[in-house]
């Protein structure tokens, strides 16, 4: 009896929503098969649950709703899951942000948009991912990315030369197409950057500067991988590009991006948080 008076409470009911909103969305993430986007909403995810988790701690969750805020906020949910439904991708990215919404609504009427802030921008970042996407192929990203893993591959001795997107070796070539130009890592990136400001407080010039690195990164690890491809093929060693050139190669360079900066953060900012607390 004491189990079932417990899920009858509103925070209960929340967190079994939440639970099967976020098993929905990864099982159609996992079905599409997108590995770059299951780790961004990963990070999103968390971010959020950490900001909830929060004020949980504070005993500060405020679930107070009236019936118009109630009906509309189950309109939102309902309507997010049916266009789950559709065939089209771009409800990835819709729909967490219609449930969050939703949610909000259903749990703390209209004034929660206010209280809830935090995590409403958190969850606006599914919406920001395409936008960058967009960007960073409208900006030329595989031209670039060419021209920094020839550099690089000179600065390591060997004798590249480019010929617009492609990278020759005497004995190979690899041409620099829009799924190699590292858009999806730098994306990543960025997301992942903005997602610190949630968690660690910084100043300005310092988010300034994240934001700025962060993208820069995960462009230059990508250019590494580029440059390894162009070996492996210079090579003929098929079996390492095929690895390091599919969907497994690419993630590992982004979690080594995500890593890189990590450390730096944790050097530079949350270590010495950390240490001032203690003193």
């Amino acid at each position: 009896m004491e189990i079932l008076e417990k899920l009858g409470k509103p925070s209960y009911l929340l967190l079994g929503i939440i639970a099967a909103i976020t098993a929905l969305h990864f099982t159609l993430l996992e079905h599409e098969g997108n590995q770059n986007l299951i780790s961004v909403s990963i990070l999103i995810w968390l971010t959020a649950a950490s900001l909830l988790w929060d004020k949980y701690q504070e005993k500060n969750l405020d679930l107070k709703s009236n019936l118009p805020s109630t009906v509309l906020g189950i309109i939102l949910i309902v309507l997010a899951l049916l266009r789950s439904i559709s065939t089209s991708g771009y409800h990835f990215f819709l729909c967490p942000f219609i449930f969050a919404v939703g949610l909000v609504l259903l749990t703390a009427g209209f004034k929660g948009f206010q209280f809830y802030r935090q995590e409403l921008y958190v969850f606006s970042l599914f919406l920001l991912y395409p936008a960058i996407m967009r960007f960073l192929g409208m900006i030329g990203m595989e031209k670039w990315t060419a021209i920094f893993s020839t550099f690089m591959l000179y600065i390591l001795g060997f004798q590249p030369y480019r010929e617009g997107v492609s990278i020759i070796l005497p004995t190979g070539r690899v041409e620099v197409l829009y799924s190699c130009a590292g858009i999806d890592i730098v994306t990543l990136m960025i997301i992942c950057s903005i997602l610190l400001f949630f968690i660690v407080p910084l100043k300005t010039s310092q988010k300034i500067l994240c934001l700025f690195l962060a993208p820069i990164i995960g462009f230059l690890v990508n250019c590494i991988r580029i440059g390894l491809l162009t070996y492996f093929v210079s090579k003929s060693a098929d079996e390492a590009f095929e690895y390091w050139h599919g969907q497994d190669g690419s993630l590992a360079f982004a979690m080594i991006s995500v890593i890189l900066f990590g450390l730096f953060c944790w050097f530079s900012y949350i270590r010495p948080l950390t240490l001032e607390s203690q003193d």
